[in-house]
């Protein structure tokens, strides 16, 4: 404790931390803040340690910590290390839901100012999808919060109606190619089906980027997904399977745990 018997009006101590009376006030109701004494006109007169108090509420309040809990804090007499870690912890993951809504905005903001952006109805009809859209909330449902959500809608916002059509092209040729190798015979565990398999899933990182072990949990699927599999059993009987075990032959090679995959 000081020896320093200095005492403080209430307006002294507002200017001296550019604070306003009410605000000391405003504290003093809140039993976070009580004057050391009164002056014979009933004034509030402030200690030293009451002003080393206001300090540490004005520190505990930049961090965003609430007036109930800096009174918590002050009262147990703590050196207010456990609670402020759990600020810390507190602010970091605002920052991070902070961050998730400037990228959203980001996201939005160029598709705004993309004088050239197609709707969901147009890039349907560029990919020969009539249920493009009814796909695309389907997907977002299952992926609306990844990071690769984000990434896909970043790089396709600006795609002129072209970019989407070569891209389109390039997947049609990789599926024909696939159907020659069904045709022909070729095992889905042989390196022509793996140079296929490596194929598909690059002209699919254009989009975002996706390992093998995304692509395992993506031809999950071309499976159980009606959609899927009528797109590729349409073209050829037995498409659907034929690339779903390709492509989980190719995670196994590549040291990706097919019976728990995770999605990275």
């Amino acid at each position: 404790m000081s020896d320093d018997k200095t005492l403080y009006t209430v307006g002294e101590v507002a200017e001296r931390f550019s604070l306003t009376v009410r605000t000391l006030h405003h504290w003093e109701a809140q039993g976070l803040l009580a004057p050391a004494e009164r002056s014979w006109s009933n004034y509030r007169l402030y200690s030293v340690e009451d002003c080393a108090r206001v300090q540490r509420i004005i520190i505990y309040r930049a961090t965003g910590m609430k007036l109930t809990d800096i009174k918590a804090l002050l009262d147990s007499g703590e050196s207010g290390a456990s609670h402020l870690k759990r600020q810390r912890e507190s602010l970091i993951a605002q920052r991070r839901e902070t961050d998730k809504m400037i990228e959203a905005l980001d996201i939005l903001l160029e598709d705004a100012m993309n004088d050239n952006a197609l709707t969901v109805e147009e890039i349907g009809e560029i990919l020969d999808d009539a249920d493009f859209a009814a796909h695309q909330a389907r997907a977002e449902e299952c992926y609306g919060e990844t990071d690769d959500w984000k990434e896909w809608h970043r790089r396709t916002a600006s795609w002129r109606k072209d970019e989407w059509q070569a891209n389109v092209e390039r997947i049609q040729q990789i599926e024909s190619d696939m159907i020659e190798a069904i045709r022909g015979g070729v095992a889905t565990d042989s390196d022509r089906a793996a140079e296929l398999v490596d194929a598909h899933r690059e002209a699919l990182s254009e989009y975002f980027p996706v390992s093998p072990a995304k692509h395992y949990l993506i031809s999950r699927a071309y499976l159980r997904d009606e959609g899927f599999r009528s797109h590729y059993d349409s073209q050829q009987e037995g498409f659907a399977r034929w690339l779903a075990t390709a492509i989980e032959h190719v995670a196994r090679a590549r040291g990706v745990d097919t019976d728990n995959p995770q999605w990275r």
